[in-house]
């Protein structure tokens, strides 16, 4: 069977190419021809640019001076970091080039997903046809869509309603989304698990790049937050291990910072780390995989959506700490959760096999 996938292959995210490059494998797995479709917007491409006038650019003209500064420094950076992720891209996603107007009518199935999708706050301020199957004339599904909703408006709910109705089966990767999502649709919507945790250890082991060092805490965070560098140093002091930090942007260069590794080195780092500590859906999903002790922080946003909605699975809610939370250090049982990771990961299983065929 001939598979489409579209979803944010092209964005130099970890978790974005990551979640991508496991979709593809797995159904790959199954016997299918698959492809991810090229599919590059404006909005997604120029977020991460070599060369950018926004990185330094101000209207105040001493923030204009001290970004400038700033960039002159991180553009090496920058640039080396560009080739990492655009080589994996290019590698190991097998693109298939985007038209506008494409009908897919020579794919079997298109499948959306995963990823945010369905987020109209990272698709350019607006829902994007393209992520919901417009104009394709083959059999359309979604594979574990995420979003960022704690409620909708009247005018979404009318964009979902009619939006879905053009999919043959529906999966999202979040309970609160399905919640949402299912009194607006007449066909069921099913949650299933991210495509990394889809595809495991075995798939994701072929391409890992393990780091020369050892007994390290990974430290993996969206942007900078103060809380949970001191969290990772308190727990790294109590373990006597050094923190390695894996940034989701280029910064500043620090002692301990990783900001040029490619996508098999991020998951080398997740591999062999002895703590990890993370904001981050991604960063939660790989420490599983590789049952790893953790913790993740609050952030107190709707991103804690995404985090909260697969600990409850799993029963480790405790490994979600607020801000200014004291961790216990009690490990974690991985025999119990592999147990209810491994009953969701086959109730994924069943719903691609009924939405391909």
């Amino acid at each position: 069977m001939k598979i489409g996938i579209i979803t944010f292959q092209c964005a130099h995210n970890y978790g974005a190419v990551l979640q991508a490059y496991a979709l593809k494998e797995y159904l790959k797995s199954l016997g299918h021809s698959v492809n991810i479709i090229n599919y590059r917007p404006c909005y997604i491409i120029n977020a991460y640019r070599k060369i950018n006038l926004r990185y330094w650019l101000s209207r105040n003209p001493y923030k204009c001076i001290i970004r400038l500064f700033i960039e002159l420094i991180i553009k090496p950076i920058r640039i080396k970091r560009w080739y990492a992720f655009e080589d994996f891209m290019n590698k190991c996603l097998e693109l298939y080039p985007y038209h506008k107007n494409e009908d897919y009518s020579e794919f079997h199935t298109l499948v959306l997903g995963s990823d945010q999708i369905w987020n109209p706050g990272i698709t350019g301020g607006n829902f994007d046809g393209v992520y919901f199957g417009s104009n394709a004339k083959c059999n359309i599904v979604s594979y574990a869509a995420s979003s960022r909703f704690e409620k909708l408006s009247k005018q979404q709910k009318n964009f979902f309603s009619v939006s879905l109705s053009k999919l043959k089966h529906i999966s999202v990767r979040e309970s609160s989304l399905s919640n949402l999502l299912q009194p607006l649709v007449n066909k069921k919507i099913t949650t299933v698990v991210d495509p990394t945790l889809l595809a495991g250890k075995k798939i994701f082991d072929k391409i890992a790049i393990p780091p020369k060092k050892n007994k390290y805490l990974l430290l993996y965070q969206i942007g900078q937050w103060k809380e949970l560098n001191t969290l990772a140093i308190k727990i790294a002091k109590k373990l006597n291990i050094e923190v390695i930090e894996i940034v989701s942007h280029p910064i500043l260069p620090k002692k301990g910072l990783i900001q040029t590794a490619s996508p098999c080195e991020f998951i080398g780092y997740f591999q062999n780390a002895s703590f990890i500590v993370t904001t981050s859906f991604h960063g939660l999903a790989f420490s599983l995989t590789y049952n790893k002790q953790f913790y993740c922080l609050k952030q107190n946003s709707d991103a804690d959506l995404r985090l909260l909605s697969l600990l409850n699975k799993l029963n480790i809610e405790n490994r979600f700490l607020e801000i200014g939370e004291e961790p216990n250090f009690e490990p974690i049982n991985y025999s119990a959760v592999n147990q209810k990771l491994e009953k969701e990961v086959r109730y994924s299983i069943e719903y691609l096999n009924m939405a391909l065929n």
